[in-house]
């Protein structure tokens, strides 16, 4: 195994359902050298009622080849087995994503970990329980077709939501302990939450570094402030939320991190910029190129 199986970026695709943008993000993709593209299948039209729709999948199976680039998948925001309730529901969804992503030779596929309104302790274990066994089974179909889940660390967006640390995280899939379940590290997120909950973010971060198999990079000033504003470009004014700003924009120590953490062996670095910073992308991919080598030479000299 090497220290970083491969570099590459979200689609930053919506309402593309004849994947035109697609195919043009993918070149964009192969002229910046990067080694995959994450392909949002949860923006896709191709699951309906828990069933993968045929045609669909096979329009963007052509919209893929060919190319000299690997994919992962994001799946369904959605998909939430904290939900105890809905759980079977959350479930079919996120089957048919598993089997979609196997399809288009995606490598992992990413599902948020869970969130939910509660203060109960007793409610809120028995949440993380439910998520367990729900993610092992998914684990399962995942093994069967050759994929990687990555559990993605989220943040709470009022102070009535719970969701867990990035340290929580990590236990969680310890706890799990399938050989194709891992995290992917969304590091905003994790500062995010992090701040609201006062607690150590690079501590935090390195905590669920070690499970994370896939990660999420983009830029933020990891504050999770309500304040009302007319418009994105007033949240990136204020450094505001969860922005997806390109590296370098925001206040998150990359350097630090990428001296002081070790992920899991054949790491994928994802830079997830939105589709208003998409002028930024060549300056990103070549900021987050850099800071893969300071990873790769921190790991040769460890």
């Amino acid at each position: 195994m090497v220290a970083v199986r491969g570099a590459g970026f979200s689609s930053a695709v919506r309402e593309d359902y004849h994947f035109e943008n697609l195919r043009r993000n993918l070149s964009q993709a192969e002229e910046l050298g990067v080694d995959f593209v994450e392909i949002p299948i949860f923006a896709m039209d191709l699951i309906a009622g828990g069933r993968i729709i045929p045609s669909q999948l096979r329009r963007l199976k052509e919209a893929l080849r060919p190319r000299a680039l690997g994919y992962t998948a994001h799946g369904p925001i959605a998909v939430n087995f904290m939900q105890r309730e809905l759980s079977e529901r959350h479930f079919e969804v996120a089957r048919a994503s598993v089997e979609a992503a196997a399809e288009i030779g995606a490598v992992h596929v990413v599902f948020h970990t869970g969130v939910m309104r509660e203060s109960d302790t007793r409610t809120i274990e028995a949440a993380y329980s439910n998520q367990r066994d729900y993610i092992a089974r998914l684990g399962d179909i995942a093994a069967a077709h050759g994929i990687i889940i990555a559990i993605e660390n989220i943040f709470p967006k009022s102070e009535a939501e719970v969701t867990a640390l990035p340290s929580r995280l990590a236990h969680e899939i310890e706890a799990i302990g399938h050989s194709n379940v891992f995290a992917c590290l969304d590091f905003s997120h994790g500062a995010i939450t992090c701040a609201s909950q006062r607690a150590d973010f690079l501590a935090e971060a390195e905590a669920l570094a070690r499970m994370a198999i896939h990660l999420h990079v983009h830029d933020s000033f990891g504050d999770p402030t309500q304040l009302a504003t007319y418009a994105d470009a007033e949240r990136l004014a204020y450094g505001l939320g969860d922005l997806h700003a390109p590296i370098g924009w925001g206040k998150l120590p990359w350097a630090e991190m990428m001296q002081r953490f070790t992920f899991r062996p054949d790491v994928i670095f994802n830079l997830e910029l939105p589709p208003r910073y998409w002028y930024a992308l060549d300056d990103s991919v070549r900021e987050m190129q850099d800071m893969i080598e300071v990873y790769k030479a921190g790991r040769a000299n460890a």
